[in-house]
């Protein structure tokens, strides 16, 4: 009887442990993206190092893809997505730069704050918000002066349409396609921080969040920067 009873709670351990797992991979479910078409593609090659650095929201590694000194230059990587490609070519290099600069900044302010006031007490919002909303105003009046295309790439792919489910049986009408486009810019080191070193002095250390904020973003803002997140819900099919 007890070698049944054993047998009986291993048993029902190992179903709990296996709905447990499946419940955990149900939650953690992605969306698959294929890349359907990219420069190259038929020759075989690969897909260049920053570009899938940015897909991926690694900051860190696009530079030395690039093999751009960040010592030397302020990284900025700019992407649009749409159906036409040659248009975001267009609006992404010449016209949405600005726009897309003051998103980066404004991405940048959000991890930051994230990181900086992670430890800080409840019952400073306010404060922690006007910080936020000061920095955010300041950075965005930036008028970024000298930048310099250093690369380009796009990549069309597609996914399921929202909503539906694929399976064996599904058509190609269960799928959207799209390009994305992505652009990498570059400034003089000196002059970038010259502008950044100004906008950041005008905003006012009126609280100690707003200190510690500029702090952090003295530092942060001069990682390459990337105007969109990667989304943790989309999983991307590398050939």
């Amino acid at each position: 009887m007890k070698t049944n009873k054993v047998f009986g709670l291993v048993c029902l351990f190992l179903i709990a442990g296996s709905s447990m797992t499946f419940a955990k991979k149900a939650k953690e479910s992605k969306v698959k993206i294929e890349i359907v078409n990219r420069p190259g593609m038929a020759l075989g090659t690969d897909i260049p190092g920053w570009v899938q650095a940015v897909l991926e929201g690694d900051n860190k590694s696009i530079s030395k893809s690039l093999k751009i000194d960040p010592k030397e230059y302020q990284i900025f990587v700019f992407s649009n997505q749409g159906d036409d490609l040659e248009f975001l070519k267009t609006w992404t290099d010449q016209v949405d730069v600005q726009r897309q600069v003051a998103n980066s900044f404004s991405m940048a302010v959000g991890q930051s704050a994230n990181a900086v006031f992670a430890g800080v007490s409840n019952g400073k919002e306010t404060q922690r918000q006007q910080a936020i909303d000061q920095t955010v105003k300041a950075l965005s009046a930036m008028e970024i002066n000298g930048l310099l295309k250093e690369a380009q790439y796009w990549v069309q792919f597609k996914k399921p349409k929202q909503g539906v489910k694929i399976t064996k049986k599904s058509t190609e009408k269960d799928f959207d396609y799209y390009y994305e486009y992505y652009v990498v810019f570059t400034m003089k080191r000196e002059v970038y921080d010259a502008q950044l070193d100004a906008a950041l002095n005008g905003v006012e250390d009126n609280a100690s969040e707003t200190t510690l904020l500029k702090k952090a973003l003295s530092e942060n803002l001069r990682a390459p920067l990337i105007d969109k997140a990667a989304d943790s819900k989309v999983e991307y099919e590398f050939e």
